[in-house]
């Protein structure tokens, strides 16, 4: 009998070590993620602030310093104007009938997350990209 839980435990150790390694590759992408929204809302929150939202070199700052511990990611700042029925003119412009229009800021980062084995059938990274959008104070 004590033969047959040898070759059951042989059988049942590299599945349950297969279960905790495959657990942590989706720790570490879903935290990953997590870190990502939180770099693109600093990103944008920065831009949002009076005066800063042509700062695009201090938006990615804010989200490179907001996701340090992941690594190198890559923002993509960006600033746009609506009015308030819809339309976007341009920033410098007028919205007919409203006054100035509204300015916002949207930051959008990436992380592309490398898995530490190869699994069979899945890629060996993911992507992971979080936008923010923040109406300009």
């Amino acid at each position: 009998m004590t033969g047959a839980a040898l070759i059951e435990l042989l059988i049942a150790i590299p599945l349950l070590i297969l279960f905790v390694i495959g657990a942590a590759e989706f720790g570490r992408v879903y935290y990953a993620a997590i870190t990502v929204a939180n770099a693109a809302r600093a990103g944008a929150q920065f831009g949002a602030q009076e005066g800063e939202s042509g700062n695009f070199a201090g938006i990615t700052s804010a989200a490179q310093s907001e996701a340090s511990d992941l690594g190198v990611i890559s923002s993509f700042p960006s600033r746009f104007c609506r009015c308030p029925d819809g339309s976007a003119p341009a920033c410098t412009g007028t919205c007919p009938g409203f006054g100035a229009p509204e300015v916002f800021v949207k930051d959008s980062v990436i992380k592309t997350v490398t898995f530490f084995f190869k699994y069979p059938g899945l890629p060996q990274s993911i992507t992971v990209s979080r936008t923010a959008t923040f109406r300009v104070q």
